[in-house]
């Protein structure tokens, strides 16, 4: 019964797992990079990385790697595949 109401999505994003360089105010940084266009959701984590980044598939994605390394100053690494299952 639970497989028909589990659905699987993972179309139209990529997640990027950012490492800042130095620590500080993770809200600041988040809203900063909220302000990227192709960004839709940031995620504040602890652990080896601080952020994960879902951001639009875009012909543009060099530009936003770039642009959430820019904000994070660190290194940014795109997941290669990923599957998300939600529950209505």
């Amino acid at each position: 019964m639970a497989e028909k109401v589990i659905r699987r999505v993972s179309k139209g994003y990529h997640y990027f797992f950012v490492k800042p360089r130095k620590p500080g105010n993770v809200h600041k940084v988040a809203e900063r990079l909220m302000r990227i266009d192709n960004v839709k959701e940031v995620s504040v984590t602890e652990g080896e990385y601080g952020f994960v980044v879902k951001a639009h598939e875009s012909e543009e994605e060099e530009k936003v790697v770039g642009q959430i390394t820019k904000v994070v100053g660190g290194n940014t690494i795109k997941a290669l595949c990923h599957y998300r299952y939600i529950r209505p």
